[in-house]
């Protein structure tokens, strides 16, 4: 379980496969696997995609 304000990073959807999505720390430290469907759960509101969080793109550049 993470704190609301701890920043994680989740590899995106591989729709071809089916693989897991793996989750990483602010650090980029490699934390877990997370399945397909808890993926897309967290896609209906609490993940924050970098379109939509400038501050985030400009960091990543």
């Amino acid at each position: 379980m993470y704190d609301i304000s701890e920043t994680i990073y989740i590899q995106q959807q591989d729709l071809e496969h089916g693989d897991p999505q793996k989750v990483f720390s602010h650090e980029k430290e490699y934390l877990t696997d997370i399945s397909s469907e808890v993926y897309e759960c967290l896609c209906k509101g609490f993940i924050i995609s970098n379109d939509r969080e400038p501050s985030i793109q400009n960091n990543s550049q």
